[in-house]
């Protein structure tokens, strides 16, 4: 969940472009898998559990993975100043209580409303994470603030190693962070954060920041940022590494403007840019939008990973507010496939559920390879989709293969409870067993057992089958 959730006026408006594929039925891909392989929840609430999740690479470095969630309005001393929480891999999976927990305290600051692995920034073998707050206050009113913590052979640090804001009121820094990859090629991970109603000349134009790793760690000041130019487009709502799309070694990042308008209201737009061993472009490599109006196009970018196999690494961008005439805000994502010259000019892969306000593509995410083909697969998160309870949310995987995506999903999951919004948030959650299959982990914010909007997170295992549950 945002910490802003707008609700938006769509006016009906038909447009005459490129056709989408569509699910043909509810039922495509089979049964909803009934059960996970792993749940937690925050036993609190109004705690919004599983708002964000994702893997946190191996922080401990035991060789197996593990994942992060946020619980962007969780309360302890201060509300909703939020918390995030760390559940270590094993070779029976996850555990059952966090070992790293970690709060703002600080009232309304949302700590946990982003989460990510910063892979290593700081090159010591541990892996890093990343924590937005995008509420927090510190000079100015609501102006952001991202943690970053690093890993050891005892696990994540307790208090943060690296902090940073933006120093204007409602920037909002931190309501998207994530892995940059290592885009100058120095062998440090480097790290990208989002401030996507920062006003630079045009109000709420947003701007992104990236931070370089080193022996030390990230620095202190960005060493690249970038904004749309455009009143209102928030630029950095999403933002994320795109690993390597044109295969020359170093990784590229993508950014979401979900508010851009060129041509249709809302549209929204996706920019790249690529590394090189001086950092990241100056200037746009690649752009992309929805040429739909109030599709909100680039609310969620991630990397594909190499979903046909190629060696160049492909991205997805969902716009969850696409609707047409007969299924409002049903939503849709969309992948480019990346190349020696870059990410194609025309989406390879394009889909919508055909569900009235389904928002397919309110999260998007590389699901690694989990059936173990060789082929990267991806995730997608339809928050308000129905399927015999209102509004419970549903997760898609998508296989891939030497010909590009599948069109019909390789597996689905849904959180059967009316109003959880499962699919709030979708990503990879590594390989927490070491069996070899990569897992994916789901947030359901709203879900409730015991508490009223607690949250829950899932995890499904990945097999020769597909993934489990």
């Amino acid at each position: 969940m945002k910490p802003i959730l707008r609700f938006l006026s769509v006016l009906l408006i038909c447009w005459s472009g490129l056709g989408a594929d569509a699910l043909a039925s509810e039922d495509d891909g089979g049964s909803p898998s009934s059960s996970a392989d792993w749940t937690a929840e925050s036993n609190q609430t109004n705690a919004y559990f599983g708002s964000e999740v994702a893997s946190a690479g191996d922080v401990n470095g035991d060789g197996y993975e593990d994942v992060i969630v946020g619980a962007e309005a969780y309360d302890n001393g201060q509300i909703d100043e939020g918390r995030a929480f760390v559940f270590s891999g094993s070779a029976g999976g996850l555990g059952s209580t966090p070992d790293w927990r970690a709060e703002s305290n600080l009232t309304s600051a949302y700590f946990g409303n982003a989460v990510a692995s910063a892979g290593d920034v700081n090159g010591d073998g541990y892996d890093d994470v990343i924590v937005g707050a995008s509420g927090y206050t510190h000079g100015q009113d609501k102006e952001g603030r991202a943690y970053v913590y690093y890993g050891s052979a005892g696990g994540l640090s307790r208090a943060p190693n690296w902090r940073a804001e933006s120093n204007q009121a409602t920037a909002y820094f931190g309501n998207s962070v994530a892995s940059a990859g290592d885009v100058n090629g120095d062998g440090y991970d480097d790290v990208i954060v989002g401030a996507f109603r920062y006003s630079n000349g045009q109000d709420y134009e947003g701007r992104a920041y990236v931070y370089y790793g080193s022996q030390g760690g990230l620095r202190t000041t960005p060493n690249w940022r970038a904004e749309s130019n455009q009143e209102g487009a928030e630029f950095g709502f999403s933002v994320a590494s795109a690993g390597d799309v044109n295969g020359d070694g170093y990784d590229d990042v993508i950014v979401g403007a979900e508010d851009y308008s060129h041509g249709e209201g809302a549209e929204g737009r996706a920019y790249l840019y690529l590394g090189s061993p001086e950092g990241l472009s100056t200037t746009t490599n690649w752009k992309a939008e929805s040429n739909w109006y109030y599709a909100n196009f680039g609310y969620s970018v991630a990397s594909a990973g190499d979903v046909n196999r190629d060696g160049y690494d492909d991205v997805i961008v969902g716009a969850p507010f696409y609707y047409d005439d007969n299924d409002d805000y049903e939503g849709e994502a969309f992948v480019f496939l990346g190349s020696a010259g870059g990410l194609s000019t025309i989406y390879n892969w394009k889909l919508e559920p055909n569900q009235i306000r389904a928002f397919f593509g309110y999260s998007v995410a590389s699901a690694g390879d989990v059936n173990g083909d060789g082929y990267e697969d991806v995730i997608v998160g339809a928050r308000w989709y129905t399927h015999g309870q209102d509004s419970e949310g549903r997760a898609f995987v998508f296989s891939g293969s030497a010909d590009g995506l599948s069109i019909i999903p390789n597996w689905i999951a849904e959180s059967n409870h009316a109003n959880a919004y499962f699919g709030s948030a979708v990503a990879s959650a590594g390989d927490v067993n070491e069996d070899g299959y990569e897992d994916v982990i789901v947030g359901a914010p709203y879900y409730d057992n015991g508490q009223t909007d607690e949250g829950r997170a899932f995890v499904y295992h990945g097999s020769a089958g597909s993934l489990t549950g």
